[in-house]
């Protein structure tokens, strides 16, 4: 396991996350890559969105990983 995976399996924010199984599910779903590679969740009138996979798909899948039982 690369030290970033190791750090995304400690990640508090996935593992509280993980016990929302709707909520993470949401975020996936809405999270997603558009044509320009950046976040179509993540969209904002002040800035631009971050480039896919954002913070919150990151965090998400990692909390789908630790629900499913797998880190």
């Amino acid at each position: 396991m690369r030290e970033n995976e190791q750090s995304l399996a400690e990640w508090p924010f996935a593992v509280e996350l993980a016990a929302m199984p709707q909520v993470w599910a949401a975020l996936l779903e809405l999270h997603v890559s558009g044509r320009d590679g950046r976040c179509v969740g993540c969209c904002s009138q002040v800035r631009i969105a971050p480039h896919w996979p954002c913070t919150l798909y990151r965090a998400a899948a990692q909390a789908r990983r630790i629900a499913a039982g797998r880190p």
